[in-house]
Formats: structure tokens, sequence, C-alpha cells
């Protein structure tokens, strides 16, 4: 009878720890399913700047670790605060503010040079948020550490065109990146950015039986917080082209 009570006092700290942890993810689930009800911030709009790559190499969607340098300055010099996703989901569902000049910085595909722009972004006190599919070729620990450092979302297993997919296999490249990460982060993934700006009304179907609250597209301008359709939320891609006045431009929505 000893040995189970003792038993008994060494499981029960493990219970308790479990039953916390279980209650908190349940809460952040919950505050992400909140009906969307533009209560708050209706004429607040977000600059979603979309980045791919950071190297030398002169492609259309690199940047170079300069330029990025540059913006970043630019950013903090002009009083711009970046805000992760779920940040920009609160205040969109009413239940938050956000701060003076929100700006949401986001880093696609999961190229290994995002480690070199989340190191980038930390000299200037910035946060990324960044989509990755299951075919990158970071680390289940750089992974990790993206997620700690900021926002790690979908972007498909395959980072495949999905209008060109049938439903099932939709829902399957949704749900099957959405499981992988969360396996990785330990984080719920909720938001969702459609490879190559591509979708459809079965892909948005698929998005949401995947459980994805939110989409993020390519091209458009700055968001709404008072977003009409949660699916196609638009962002802005920041090209090797942009000088430093095109992307303030961008940024300002000029």
């Amino acid at each position: 009878m000893l040995d189970v009570t003792r038993a008994g006092h060494r499981l029960y700290p493990l219970l308790s720890g479990l039953m916390l942890v279980l209650v908190s993810w349940a809460t952040c689930i919950a505050t992400l399913a909140v009906p969307f009800t533009a209560a708050q911030g209706a004429a607040t709009r977000v600059p979603i700047l979309v980045y791919h790559t950071v190297d030398e190499s002169g492609n259309t969607y690199s940047i170079t670790p300069r330029q990025l340098n540059q913006q970043c300055r630019w950013l903090v010099e002009h009083g711009y605060t970046t805000i992760t996703l779920q940040q920009f989901w609160r205040a969109a569902r009413g239940l938050a503010d956000l701060p003076p000049n929100p700006v949401i910085l986001t880093d696609d595909d999961g190229d290994p040079s995002a480690m070199k722009f989340d190191r980038i972004l930390g000299r200037y006190g910035l946060v990324g948020n960044y989509f990755v599919n299951n075919v990158s070729p970071l680390t289940q620990p750089q992974i990790r550490w993206l997620a700690q450092r900021g926002s790690v979302e979908a972007h498909t297993v395959s980072h495949v065109a999905l209008s060109g997919l049938d439903y099932e296999d939709q829902v399957a490249e949704i749900a099957e990146n959405r499981v992988y990460l969360e396996e990785i982060t330990g984080k719920p993934v909720r938001f969702l950015a459609w490879p190559y700006g591509d979708v459809n009304e079965s892909a948005i179907e698929a998005a949401e039986a995947a459980g994805m609250v939110a989409a993020f597209a390519l091209g458009g301008t700055t968001a709404g917080v008072d977003v009409v359709d949660p699916y196609t939320v638009p962002r802005i891609t920041i090209f090797v082209d942009d000088d430093l006045a095109t992307y303030a431009a961008k940024v300002t929505g000029s």
C-alpha cells in the first residue's frame, strides 16, 4: 500500500502539469477560432511583406543581406513595430489592440537563408513569420528555433500549386504539413500561405477543413484589420530590384 501511495505522489505532479498544458493548448485554439467580428481597428491597415531568400544570387525573389539590413533599419527609424500573424488575427477578431505602425514580415518556402533572415531581424529587435513546407531543407531544430523567435506556419507539404489538385489532395497537402510542423514546434499551426499565390474555391474549402483559420496570398496592398475574406489576405512581395524608396512606398501604401 505504501508503494502505491508513493507512486501516486510521484504521478500527481506529472498529471497536473499535463492538464495545464492541455488547458493552455485548448485556450489558444479557442482564441484562434473566435468568429470574425471586425469589432476593432477597422481603419487600421497592416503591410504584410513577403520575402523568399537572403543571398547574393541576384534572383528576382531574393534580396541581399545589405538590402535587408537597410530595410530593417528604415522600419525602426520610422517607428514601425513588427507583429506576428497571431497578433494580427487577434486584432481582426476584436480581441486585442495593435501597436502603432504595425508591420508583418513573412519569409516563404523554408529556404536555409531563413536563419540569416532571422539573425538580421534580431539585430533590430524585429520578429519574423515563417511559412515552411515539408520539403524545406531546414532541420527540425532550426524550425523549432524559428518558432521560438517568431511564428512558423503552413505552406503545404510539397509547395505545389493547389488549384491543379482535386479536393482530397488539397486537404492532404495542407493537413499533413500542419501536422508535420505542429509535431516539430509543439505549437498550433492555423495560418497558411498559398504556394505561388495559387488558390481556388476548392483549395479554400480544403484549407478550412484542414484547420486553417486564415490564408495569405501574393500581390496586393496593405491588409485591413477588418479583412472581409480571411482566406485571401493580401501580402506585398519584396524584390531584389526594390530600392529603399520603393520599399518605403510598399510599406506605407503610397
